[in-house]
């Protein structure tokens, strides 16, 4: 079986598990984001999938997730609590200089991160508080 073949699975469900974080679709099962970083770790050592690319992704998904005022506090502040993971990964990987350069503006968008309050579940809601349908067409 060809190393695309073995790797598709973890792929798609690394994937989803993403989705899952960043939709915070789960957010009182923080065991999640340690899953999706297993998962990862499984990709970058064992598929052809490039360690770097996995451990950028993931920081970026979880400084993202942290950043987005649309989602729980909480869930926010344990993305942001584990940014720092990949972020090591990142360090180790940078071996050269254009890599290091972005090591370091990844430190730094993490050090000045500043979460801003998340928006009140009553003002997430859509829609018109008038559901009648129009008269007008």
């Amino acid at each position: 079986m060809s190393s695309a073949l073995h790797e598709q699975p973890y792929l798609e469900s690394w994937r989803w598990m993403s989705r899952q974080i960043r939709c915070a679709m789960d957010p009182d099962e923080p065991r999640l984001i340690e899953h999706y970083l297993a998962e990862g770790r499984y990709l970058a050592c064992c598929t052809a999938t490039s360690p770097w690319t996995i451990a950028e992704t993931s920081f970026r998904l979880l400084l993202d997730t942290a950043a987005d005022v649309a989602l729980p506090w909480h869930w926010r502040t344990y993305c942001l609590d584990q940014a720092w993971r990949p972020l090591r990964e990142l360090e180790r990987l940078s071996l050269c200089k254009c890599r290091l350069k972005r090591w370091q503006s990844y430190t730094w968008q993490l050090a000045i991160c500043e979460l801003q309050p998340s928006i009140p579940l009553n003002e997430l809601v859509q829609g018109f508080s008038d559901d009648r349908p129009s008269d007008s067409y």
